[in-house]
């Protein structure tokens, strides 16, 4: 099984001035989407390449979503939306049974 993992501030939760829809999560060149909800990227460091994802939250600067390197562009490119719309309580469908997703610090 998979784990996701989702970490914000008790007192701050990620928010746009205008929710974030399924469609444009789905649609829009993730350089444009990570700029609008004022994300960015990080590398894992190597000896987590098991672990998903996370996307973290901190009271103050830019969402941080941390994905293995050694995953192809592809697979990191589904993970950083399903982050962001799980962060941003987009309404996504049912993640598969194989993936968890878990929010930890009062995220939805």
């Amino acid at each position: 099984m998979a784990y996701l993992a989702m970490r914000t501030s008790a007192d701050s939760e990620a928010s746009a001035s205008t929710p974030l829809t399924p469609a444009r999560l789905l649609s829009a060149p993730l350089a444009d989407l990570l700029a609008e909800v004022d994300a960015e990227v990080l590398d894992a460091p190597a000896e987590y390449d098991a672990f998903e994802g996370v996307a973290l939250k901190p009271r103050s600067g830019r969402i941080q979503i941390v994905l293995p390197k050694a995953r192809s562009a592809a697979h990191r490119d589904v993970m950083a939306r399903v982050l962001v719309g799980r962060l941003l309580g987009t309404d996504l469908a049912p993640l598969p049974a194989s993936l968890e997703s878990r929010s930890f610090g009062g995220a939805r």
